[in-house]
């Protein structure tokens, strides 16, 4: 019998197995002992007879080897007195990941699992680690046909003709809900994942919680008015919202599934489900009145809480055993027939039923340049000659574009997302063309479209929102991909994000309208300041003052247009940033004072400091500065905490700082070698007249800062008697600072500046671990 494996289809073979393991970074080890196992078996029982076959086996021997290097770090772990730092484990990534970079599905790696246990003769816990497997599996897919049930009785979907944002709200519930109950069943211990009533249990509290807190949004058009639990009143004004702080549907939701018993649903919420949410809440996994746990997803809260969610699922399931249950909810039939899969490994994320993706799946978009451009044609120019430019470059682009996702994407849907972006880049070519050529109707046309950086910028953002929509939670395809994959200048790109925006007018819907600002804020917070920006050329190697660019705005300065447009969202964004953290810590008197010492680091040596850095890692120093300077008794691993909470927090901002030459290290590495040294003496002569007023005003009404504990600190961060205006960046010609006119003039010494030491070491940083009280359950090893 002819098997996969020969003459040239071994080397196709082991090139395919090759690319799928690079995906998942596997060590080079797991590699060779894998690929040597399947060739052993092979060889013996003639295992394969088509590639497919293979992928399947090879993919089983992978998943054995992972499974052995788990057990033996666990029983070495348990061998050591004491705990080292945390190692990357190749096997911390979740079955389902594996599955996907071989594109086989579940079923079909249970059935050959079993007999790949059976021809390598594995211990016994491979095989009960592979019943377990199937166990859950069936329990999380009745379980999921329950929560459809539920969530049909408690919310009604918007007609198609229904405000976008309803319909978007309900989607987001949808997948809400779902959410939350894997999260808080996977804080729970294993009975509630291996046993069926129990997960059940845990479902109809999340249901609870869920509705609950979905009726805080008033008069919400999803809350299905005939579901006995809405409360009376509650769509009519004289409705007192705060009712719902000790409301419950429990009773309710029992009408619904009558065979649980209603006792058993209290015991498991007062018993395990409560104290598993209030831990959701202190590790600010979810965000909201954590006294009543209410306020998750009223006023743009659900965004917020979906994304914390999904960070807080992705780090549960970081284990080989574990399966990401999330792709359930959007492709029934994907675990039992491969038919209903495209050969992409991402099947789970194919489609959306969301109001402003439905309009990218069926608009009429345009398949060549629209006709209104063509007659826009001045008499002098050759409208056909640009044409065929056109389709030149975005061919171009094309075959770039395939080669680039060919580890994700197969030639079939690499072709339809291209065509898809491509119908999009008409459609907005003729949006933002369109009020120009009313404006001015000269307007030489084909120069305009030849310019190749308007062409790439454009389709490339086209193309983001098409990969963002079908392929949103593959990690390879998430933006910067789009740049990597032309090259293109993020300063450059994120030029074309204000116009397609602001010539939108409602095409695109909330929810990506949303994503292309997310984009924005990435490319404005550190990717437009890499060395090889073409910022730094507009701006002839300097960044100016916040005050500079204000006054630009005014028609003062003499700045570059584009430049000064991108610095004042910069600025607006570092504002808010800095702003938010300093109300967290409670430091908003000492805004000011700290805007300074970060807008000074911004413009410091021609912007050395931000060059090929993250906005977030400055801010940060500039707060420890100013708490070291004022004494104050805070941390940096306090404030990397409260930094964690932001909902654009990024690990590898306080992780992984450049500090150069290649070097990284963590941020106390930085703030002590290289941030201290450049600032120490501006901050120490440092003096802002609006911080004075303000702390002075402060300590007349609430008390010395510095005298302030870190328990009144998280008081008073939870105590709002009102909502005061947020403070203004200071731009008087009273603040200044005397320092020498370069660091390397007059080098910080500790001894003689006590007020600015360094940060006690890196262990600061290290992850605080917390006994869990309600622990899942422990990979038994013989």
């Amino acid at each position: 019998m002819d098997t996969c494996e020969v003459e040239g289809d071994a080397d196709t073979l082991v090139r395919r197995f090759s690319v799928s393991c690079d995906h998942l970074e596997l060590e080079a080890r797991i590699q060779q002992g894998a690929l040597s196992t399947y060739r052993r078996l092979d060889a013996v029982s003639g295992l394969s007879t088509s590639e497919a076959d293979a992928q399947e086996w090879l993919c089983c021997a992978v998943y054995s080897e992972l499974q052995r290097v788990k057990m033996r770090d666990i029983r070495e772990s348990n061998n050591e007195e004491n705990d080292s730092e945390e190692q990357n484990c190749c096997w911390n990534m979740s079955l389902t990941r594996l599955l996907r970079s071989f594109n086989v599905n579940m079923s079909q790696f249970l059935r050959r699992m079993e007999h790949w246990n059976w021809l390598t003769q594995n211990e016994n816990i491979f095989q009960l680690e592979v019943e377990e497997l199937r166990c859950r599996l069936g329990i999380t897919l009745t379980l999921l046909r329950h929560y459809q049930h539920i969530f049909r009785c408690l919310f009604v979907q918007p007609g198609k003709d229904a405000d976008p944002d309803a319909t978007y709200q309900y989607q987001a519930l949808y997948e809400f809900g779902w959410l939350l109950f894997l999260v808080i069943r996977n804080e729970l211990p294993g009975f509630a994942t291996t046993n069926l009533i129990n997960g059940c249990q845990v479902l109809v509290c999340t249901m609870d919680l869920l509705f609950v807190n979905a009726l805080e949004v008033p008069r919400s058009v999803v809350i299905r008015r005939e579901f006995s639990g809405v409360p009376k009143k509650w769509d009519t004004e004289d409705f007192n919202p705060i009712l719902l702080n000790k409301y419950s549907v429990l009773e309710a939701l029992g009408e619904l599934i009558p065979e649980l018993p209603a006792k058993g649903v209290m015991q498991m919420k007062n018993a395990f489900f409560h104290k598993a949410l209030i831990m959701l809440y202190m590790d600010q996994c979810l965000l909201g009145d954590d006294t009543h746990m209410r306020e998750i997803i009223k006023e743009g809260m659900l965004d917020i809480n979906l994304a914390n969610l999904n960070r807080k699922y992705t780090n549960q399931i970081a284990d080989i055993s574990e399966m990401d249950e999330r792709v359930l909810l959007s492709v029934k039939g994907a675990i039992e027939t491969k038919e209903d899969s495209p050969k992409s490994p991402q099947l789970a994320f194919q489609t959306s039923s969301s109001p402003s993706h439905r309009k990218l799946f069926t608009h009429d978009l345009p398949k060549t340049l629209p006709l209104s451009i063509i007659k826009a044609f001045p008499k002098k120019e050759d409208a056909d000659e640009t044409v065929n430019y056109l389709d030149e470059t975005l061919e171009e682009m094309n075959r770039t574009f395939t080669m680039a996702v060919k580890d994700f994407l197969d030639d079939e849907l690499s072709r339809k997302r291209f065509r898809q972006a491509r119908g999009l880049f008409y459609k907005y070519l003729q949006k933002i063309l369109g009020p120009e050529l009313v404006q001015k109707p000269q307007l030489k046309i084909g120069q305009l479209i030849k310019q190749r950086k308007l062409t790439d910028a454009l389709l490339a953002c086209c193309l983001e929102l098409a990969l963002h929509v079908h392929h949103k939670l593959v990690e390879g395809l998430k933006f910067p991909f789009v740049l990597h994959c032309f090259s293109l200048d993020a300063y450059d790109f994120q030029k074309i994000l204000e116009l397609v925006v602001r010539c939108d007018h409602g095409f695109l819907g909330r929810e990506l309208i949303k994503h292309l600002d997310m984009v924005e804020e990435m490319c404005l917070e550190s990717l437009i300041f890499r060395k090889s920006s073409q910022l730094w050329w507009e701006l002839k190697q300097r960044i100016p003052s916040y005050k500079e660019v204000d006054a630009e705005a005014e028609g003062k300065e003499n700045f570059s247009t584009g430049s000064s447009i991108c610095l004042r969202k910069f600025y607006g964004l570092a504002n808010r940033r800095l702003l938010l953290l300093c109300k967290s810590l409670c430091l908003v008197d000492s805004f000011p004072q700290i805007w300074h010492l970060a807008e000074h680091s911004f413009t410091l040596e021609s912007g050395r400091l931000l060059r090929n850095r993250h906005l977030d890692q400055l801010l940060l120093c500039a707060i420890h500065l100013h708490v070291r300077l004022e004494k104050l008794h805070l941390t940096f691993s306090m404030i990397i905490q409260h930094y964690r909470r932001q909902p654009h927090s990024r690990r590898s901002a306080y992780r992984e700082v450049i500090l150069g030459n290649g070097q990284t290290a963590d941020i106390i590495t930085f703030y002590n070698s290289v941030y201290v040294q450049s600032m120490g003496n501006y901050g120490r002569h440092l003096e802002c007249a609006q911080t004075r007023k303000s702390l002075q005003e402060s300590q007349s009404n609430v008390g010395i800062l510095t005298e302030t504990t870190p328990n009144e600190l998280i008081m008073r961060a939870n105590i709002s008697i009102s909502s005061p205006s947020p403070p203004r960046i200071c731009q008087s010609d009273s603040c200044s600072s005397h320092s020498p006119p370069s660091p390397a003039a007059s080098p910080l010494s500790l001894q003689s500046s006590p007020n600015i030491k360094r940060a006690a070491s890196s262990s600061e940083l290290r992850e605080i671990k917390r006994p869990n009280i309600l622990r899942r359950r422990q990979l038994s090893v013989i």
